[in-house]
């Protein structure tokens, strides 16, 4: 499996004051091409900050980086400058990332493009970097390579994050990792409390090593306790992902009856 890990970069994800849907949103993207992030990383608008994770990420040689804000026009914004510092980078204005950011504000605004110094702060991008076309918004994100990892940067808000990660990143990603298969099968529980389950759970995993296996307690209602059980596999063939997600929902299904759990409900495999 692939390895890619997140650097979310922002003051407002630390102080409570924004929840970051965007780890969430790619992670879920990853899952469904068959991989995962490996760690995120969430770090203030500090240049020391930003550098720093970086270096410690690279450290680790990921297939991917994808670092989320800080790309816009603000003093704040100084993702940029953080990746030329860790990489030993120059900045230097790219002139496809300032056509990218002038065909947006004359197809948004209908007016005479200016070169403002903040806008040529977002097409200013260290050295031996692609712009990448932002089809909703100001900000391009940027591709670059660096001792075998390829580094992602994108816009925070959510709406342009998306929109490129779907046309640049999730491409690039979808070929390395290939044609995978996902197949999942969620159970709700009942009348099973997680100490009873584990034994079983720990049979499971010994038994189908390739499976993804995870409880997640719902709590106490009406004296009765509620688990939610998400099974997943993946594989590159269609059909062995469908029999062992299915041999492993029977498995898991006859050990908790004959522990006195009731299933309540069971969807899949998906």
């Amino acid at each position: 499996m692939i390895s890619v890990e997140v650097l979310a970069v922002g003051r407002e994800l630390l102080i409570g004051k924004t929840v970051d849907t965007n780890a969430h949103w790619v992670g879920g993207r990853l899952a469904k091409m068959g991989g995962m992030i490996r760690r995120i990383i969430t770090v203030t608008d500090s240049l020391g900050e930003i550098s720093s994770a970086l270096r410690e990420i690279l450290s680790r040689r990921p297939d991917f980086v994808i670092i989320i804000g800080g790309l816009g026009p603000t003093p704040d914004d100084m993702t940029l400058r953080g990746v030329a510092r860790t990489l030993g980078r120059r900045l230097k204005i790219h002139s496809e990332a300032i056509q990218m950011i002038k065909n947006h504000y004359e197809s948004v605004w209908k007016n005479q493009f200016v070169l403002t110094p903040a806008r040529k702060k977002m097409a200013t991008l260290p050295a031996g970097a692609v712009p990448q076309r932002n089809p909703v918004g100001s900000a391009p994100g940027v591709r670059l390579e660096e001792g075998g990892s390829v580094i992602y940067c994108l816009p925070g808000v959510p709406r342009e994050m998306k929109a490129i990660f779907r046309r640049s990143v999730e491409k690039e990603i979808q070929k390395r990792i290939g044609q995978l298969f996902t197949k999942t099968v969620v159970m709700d529980l009942e009348d099973i409390f997680e100490s009873s389950l584990a034994p079983l759970l720990r049979q499971a995993m010994r038994d189908f090593p390739q499976a993804y296996i995870k409880s997640h307690p719902k709590g106490i209602r009406e004296g009765r306790s509620h688990i939610e059980l998400d099974l997943a596999v993946t594989d590159q063939a269609e059909e062995k992902s469908t029999a062992t997600i299915l041999q492993l929902a029977e498995f898991l299904s006859q050990k908790i009856k004959e522990s006195k759990g009731t299933i309540v409900r069971r969807k899949g495999p998906l």
